[in-house]
């Protein structure tokens, strides 16, 4: 019941008791009083503009309903920090790790078939898979990582100074070649022996995110070789 309700049924009430008006005013007052007491405080009503805002609070933030694990939850994760490497360190890769993340899980280190054609040796080399994805964590760090060479251009005094280096023996040949995030441009000022080319070697060097292209094939990473040497099995 509000005050307006309240007031008029006061002073009614002081008339029907004949009491004079000295009493009325002080009638009026407990009146209005009582009604401050019990009368409901009316809701806040919306405005045009839109509903009443307490702003001596603070809105919260509404609870995030993305789905961890999906593509939309990666958007909203910070992207971590490439790792620093301490002088003198070296870093030991597998060629799975060449990968981004979200290709790691289909990796195999099985090498495909291989294609002969009808010319044999003189035929063109297979076909290279092409892919446009890298490990961006691998730039710059001085990496040591085993593999096989696919020499490139004429050996010098008996040496070769450039060349891929591939995860199986054979690939740019006979058998097609692996992607070019699976594969690494390679020179080294020491070379390898012509004769050696089909044992599998260590290489150490810093490596750089740099595509290479020759007749061959494609690669994604690029080494200048500090040091190479023959893989003990």
């Amino acid at each position: 019941m509000g005050r307006i309700s309240v007031l008029p049924r006061a002073l009614l009430a002081a008339a029907a008791l004949g009491m004079g008006a000295f009493w009325v005013p002080a009638l009026v007052v407990a009146a209005a009083a009582a009604a401050s007491q019990t009368a409901p405080v009316p809701a806040a009503k919306a405005s045009v503009s839109g509903p009443v805002v307490n702003r001596s609070v603070a809105p919260k933030a509404a609870p995030s309903k993305t789905k961890p694990g999906t593509a939309a939850a990666a958007k909203n994760v910070r992207p971590k920090s490439k790792p620093k490497q301490k002088p003198g360190e070296v870093l030991d890769v597998d060629w799975r790790d060449l990968l981004p993340d979200n290709e790691r899980s289909h990796y195999s280190p099985v090498a495909p078939p291989p294609q002969h054609g009808r010319l044999g040796e003189g035929g063109p080399p297979a076909p290279q898979k092409q892919t446009t994805t890298f490990n961006d964590e691998l730039g710059e760090m001085v990496v040591k990582m085993p593999g096989f060479v696919v020499p490139i251009g004429t050996p010098r005094d008996g040496l070769v100074t450039e060349f891929f280096l591939v995860p199986y023996i054979g690939a740019c040949i006979h058998v097609p070649p692996p992607p070019p995030n699976q594969m690494v441009y390679v020179t080294s000022a020491s070379g390898i022996a012509a004769d050696a080319i089909h044992e599998a070697y260590w290489v150490t060097g810093k490596m750089r995110i740099e595509s290479r292209t020759t007749s061959l094939g494609t690669a994604a990473y690029a080494v200048s070789a500090s040091k190479v040497e023959l893989y003990e099995y």
